[in-house]
């Protein structure tokens, strides 16, 4: 997958521009410079005098620093160290844009907002594009072609719409639409809007959750506030999805369907940040009762303006249908806080950006601060529920020893086990890893697996402390045929339950059953060879010798079928005792093992976890949220 855009372009800074800046920061006022001046001028003077304007000097100069410091740099310097200590508590994405706007030049900040029309039906789409049109078009020129791309434009693709000449982006400005973008992006020309590093973003957007379901106003904010853009990568469809976040939000929709959405969302903290308009031509209210969104006619507005744009003399009833249709109130918004301030203060969209920001970490602190006090007082930890888990863990080991001696006699005397005799082995040799293998899935500690994974459940839930626990059987010695394994085991190497019984089961049957399949077709080879070879010897002593009878001849073959048979027997059934003694055995190892891993860490009880650094980290951040807050109360 392609890398994610960067939020924060790299580009190189004119010289004139950073001259600009040093002298921004080494402007000092007029009686500093005065200060500063007579303490050049003392150089120049007699020693004596000079080391008692020193003094006077150096303090000058540090109260000259403290009255010149930047409170956007010190402001900016905080929330990248927010960034650092509360990244999990932050909103990244409105952050970096909060910083893209504090290292531009004050007053020309560079403002994004966002157009989302909600698909409540087949008009919404329509409706938005219409909106946009008429908060953009210039009234005294014919429709432009950017009109008609907006009209054409399908909103299952974001769009772009920059207003202002076409140039090169603002140094430092943040812009959806990049170098190689696929995003379709239009430059718009407006009198009253060129100049003032405005963006648009152009999207259909699913209805929002309500409030009820939302549960927090900080969750609504963020879920308007920064939509998710999908970046087509290349020409085969592929997307990148990519948060945008903006400074202002415009919902558009229309109908009832649409209002009825936009009144159960959560309550707009600020309506000029982000406000909603819902297109209803045919309602006409009565009163002045407060709406939670702006009434717009949008047909009446085009009316008057292809009516002005026909002919000038209709500039009256233009304006007689612009205020009618209520759309200069959206016009009013847009324009309210995007100018360029002459004075050089800061626009308001970025000191409300930075204070929301804010607001919300330090709400995310407050939460996670409360959750973990929660949970250090949580009576979990008492020693009632660790004896608790001692007796479980006693009543667990008893019944895990009584199911291992039951289960396995069960399986040792039934009738899948007797079809292993040491005579039908010439006919079921193959099915001896079979049956085997249907022993141990069935008969094998289930039943104790089951509870034992259930223990360590009630001792996570407790706080103890439990795990992962490696496989006791993956170590060298079998970690070579553990390699040739093609199917992947059912247990990982590391679980947090205990994983004695799984391992040891997977030990049986990887190791044991094996072997005992091998020595089965051994045998069955051996006792064949064994019975040709004597009954060919018999044969042959019976051709070559004129002497030798038929039943001396058939004594020698008996001998030898006789001997191998009963060979055969011998080390079938040892085999087989022993490989019921190790399975037991293991059984009982298994057994052991969990109950001396689960015993050790009930003696350890709750480990007394050092959540200092953790209280200290959110500390430090609550200090740097309300730090930051009191730097923005004093910025320009």
């Amino acid at each position: 997958m392609p890398p994610r855009m960067s939020l924060r372009p790299i580009v190189r800074r004119s010289p004139l521009c950073l001259k600009s800046q040093v002298a921004e920061r080494n402007s000092i006022c007029f009686f500093c410079s005065l200060s500063s001046r007579s303490g050049a001028e003392s150089n120049r003077r007699p020693k004596r005098k000079s080391q008692s304007l020193r003094r006077f000097a150096s303090t000058t100069a540090t109260s000259t620093n403290r009255a010149v410091l930047d409170p956007r740099r010190e402001l900016e310097d905080i929330l990248l160290e927010l960034q650092k200590h509360a990244a999990n508590h932050v909103n990244i994405s409105r952050l970096q844009l909060a910083l893209n706007g504090l290292r531009q030049r004050p007053g020309n900040e560079s403002i994004r907002v966002a157009v989302l029309g909600l698909t409540t039906g087949s008009e919404s789409s329509q409706t938005a594009k219409q909106v946009l049109k008429l908060l953009l078009a210039d009234p005294l020129k014919n429709e432009e072609g950017w009109e008609k791309e907006v009209d054409n434009h399908d909103l299952a693709q974001p769009m772009i719409i920059r207003v202002g000449h076409d140039t090169p982006q603002e140094l430092g400005s943040m812009s959806v639409a990049t170098k190689g973008s696929l995003l379709h992006e239009v430059h718009v020309s407006s009198a009253t809007l060129n100049g003032h590093n405005l963006e648009l973003l152009l999207m259909e957007s699913n209805p929002f959750i309500s409030a009820q379901e939302m549960g927090a106003l900080r969750d609504f904010e963020e879920s308007v506030l920064v939509p998710t853009v999908d970046i087509p990568t290349s020409s085969t469809g592929r997307h990148t999805p990519l948060t945008t976040p903006v400074h202002k939000a415009l919902i558009v929709t229309d109908g009832l369907l649409g209002a009825a959405s936009i009144v159960s969302m959560s309550t707009l903290e600020s309506q000029r940040v982000v406000t909603a308009a819902v297109n209803l031509p045919e309602y006409k209210p009565t009163d002045d009762t407060p709406l939670p969104f702006t009434l717009i006619d949008v047909g009446t507005a085009k009316l008057g303006l292809g009516l002005v744009r026909k002919d000038l003399k209709n500039a009256i009833e233009f304006e007689h249908l612009w205020f009618q249709s209520n759309v200069a109130k959206l016009v009013e918004w847009l324009k309210a806080d995007i100018m360029e301030s002459a004075e050089g203060t800061t626009k308001p969209p970025v000191k409300e950006l930075i204070e929301s920001l804010l607001r919300n970490t330090s709400a995310a602190i407050e939460s996670e601060q409360a959750r973990q006090l929660g949970s250090s007082l949580s009576p979990t930890s008492s020693p009632t529920s660790s004896r608790t888990l001692q007796t479980s863990l006693d009543d667990w080991a008893e019944s895990a020893h009584t199911e291992l001696q039951e289960q396995l006699d069960l399986a040792f005397s039934s009738g899948r086990w007797r079809k292993l005799g040491w005579w039908k082995l010439f006919w079921r040799v193959d099915d001896v890893g079979m049956l085997t293998n249907d022993i141990l899935s069935q008969k094998f500690l289930h039943g104790s697996e089951r509870n034992a994974i259930f223990l360590a459940g009630r001792m996570k839930e407790a706080g103890i402390s439990l795990g992962p626990f490696p496989s006791p059987y993956s170590t060298e010695e079998n970690g070579a045929e553990s390699k040739q394994l093609d199917a992947p085991a059912s247990i990982p190497t590391t679980a947090p339950w205990p994983v004695n019984i799984p391992d040891t089961r997977r030990y049986l049957q990887t190791k044991t059953i094996p072997a005992l399949q091998a020595l089965a077709q051994k045998l069955i080879l051996q006792t064949l060879s064994t019975s040709g070879l004597t009954t060919a010897l018999g044969v042959l002593v019976y051709f070559s010798t004129l002497t030798t009878t038929l039943y001396e001849a058939g004594a020698v073959a008996a001998l030898g079928i006789v001997w191998s048979m009963r060979r055969m027997q011998k080390q079938w059934e040892t085999a087989r005792t022993f490989w019921e003694g190790e399975v037991r055995e293991e059984g009982r190892k298994a057994v052991r093992g969990v109950e001396g891993v689960v015993g050790d860490a009930l003696k350890q009880g709750r480990p007394s976890k050092d959540k200092t650094d953790g209280q200290e980290e959110l500390t430090r951040a609550k200090g740097l949220v309300e730090r930051a807050q009191e730097i923005l109360s004093k910025l320009k």
